[in-house]
């Protein structure tokens, strides 16, 4: 019995040591201040990526990875497993090659959905993502990292992004985890691995 109230003290304290708190106003604002400045740091960024795709209709989840770039206005998802394809924002047009090598662009202004989802991830990478004119926006930590989870005010946008949440490692001023719920609440997770900040990537990586 002295060993079962032992184990069962022990898994407390580990599960107490793991649980999330509210983080404070003076964290906030540091958490804030760190990651503008980082933003200023860094004129360019390349990654490797894994995401998983929650999707409520089927039985198990999907994986895939590729390399992810991002320089000024310009970012580029490239998935290399299980299959090649890609999504390249450059200013106001987005762009999608599927994984039979066609390509298709579609104009920002014209497309509510994918312009927010544009904001939302060029933001992550210039600082902008405190964005609480757009967003109600939730500050968490524990003992290895911080996270920010963003609600959209505006109900349009909520239709189709529910809501976002960008982790970050303790130590660390860059992105290095993405949740994104859609309105159905399907959802995906991107993690983000290797990162190099300030990396060498010439312009004409950023075509499709």
């Amino acid at each position: 019995m002295k060993k079962i109230l032992i184990l069962l003290f022990c898994i407390f304290v580990g599960i107490s040591s793991q649980a999330q708190d509210k983080m404070s106003t003076s964290e906030i604002s540091q958490l804030k201040t760190a990651v503008a400045n980082e933003a200023k740091k860094v004129t360019s960024l390349s990654s490797d990526f894994e995401e998983t795709k929650h999707v409520s209709v089927l039985k198990n989840s999907s994986k895939s990875s590729g390399v992810f770039k991002f320089k000024s206005q310009k970012l580029l998802w490239q998935y290399t497993s299980p299959k090649k394809s890609a999504m390249l924002f450059i200013g106001n047009t987005m762009k999608v090659r599927n994984d039979k090598g066609k390509t298709t662009s579609f104009d920002l202004n014209k497309n509510k959905r994918f312009r927010q989802l544009q904001q939302l991830m060029m933001s992550s990478y210039t600082g902008d993502l405190f964005d609480e004119t757009n967003f109600t926006i939730q500050y968490f930590k524990d003992n290895v990292q911080k996270w920010t989870v963003l609600t959209p005010k505006n109900k349009d946008m909520s239709k189709h992004i529910k809501q976002v949440t960008f982790w970050f490692k303790n130590g660390e001023n860059t992105v290095s985890e993405i949740k994104i719920v859609e309105g159905n609440n399907d959802y995906s997770i991107i993690k983000l691995l290797n990162k190099k900040p300030n990396a060498s990537i010439n312009d004409n990586e950023f075509q499709l």
